[in-house]
């Protein structure tokens, strides 16, 4: 027959062994959380350096032809005109931009307003027949600028997520300790 120790044992190693199961789970959802939020960051991050990509080769073919004494650059005037006519007549487009601006932290959201403002001045430079380097130097920094405040703001995320998760599993164990201490 079991004594009253034992089966206070018994319900006290029980106890723990949840606390520690409860724990390994909270820091499991903790990482998984981290994972797809790292994974959607890496995604806004990719795709910002394929724009810094794109906007970098279309800045070189416009060297090239200054240099060499080229034409007018109706591409970039077309690619810049063409994405500002869609965004103002496609509602959809537009109000998918919309809805990604009022998502973003107010400090990148301003970097990205300068970094559209700093376009804007590229196309009229190339309009009025000036050269618009020193406006997508403008618009390739901020959008550097927001880059690294994005990866900042999923850092300090991270972080908190994970001192939450410990704090809980913390509770849960000293929880369990204090049942097996009272029983």
């Amino acid at each position: 027959m079991a004594t009253i120790q034992s089966v206070i044992e018994d319900v006290k190693d029980s106890v723990q062994d949840s606390a520690h199961r409860l724990e390994g789970r909270a820091a499991i959802e903790a990482s998984k959380a981290f994972v797809k939020g790292q994974k959607k960051m890496t995604a806004l991050l990719a795709e910002q350096q394929n724009e810094l990509r794109d906007i970098r080769q279309e800045l070189q073919k416009v060297r090239k032809q200054r240099k060499s004494g080229g034409g007018f650059p109706w591409g970039l005037v077309l690619l810049v005109g063409g994405a500002y006519a869609l965004y103002r007549s496609n509602a959809g487009i537009r109000d998918q931009i919309d809805g990604l601006l009022g998502k973003v932290d107010p400090g990148i959201k301003g970097n990205l307003v300068r970094a559209g403002d700093a376009v804007k001045d590229a196309a009229s430079d190339v309009m009025d027949g000036k050269s618009p380097v020193d406006a997508a130097k403008r618009a390739g920094g901020e959008l550097q600028r927001a880059g690294e405040k994005a990866l900042d703001g999923a850092k300090d995320t991270a972080a908190e997520v994970k001192q939450d998760a410990q704090a809980k599993a913390k509770d849960l164990k000293d929880d369990a300790q204090n049942a097996a201490k009272n029983n």
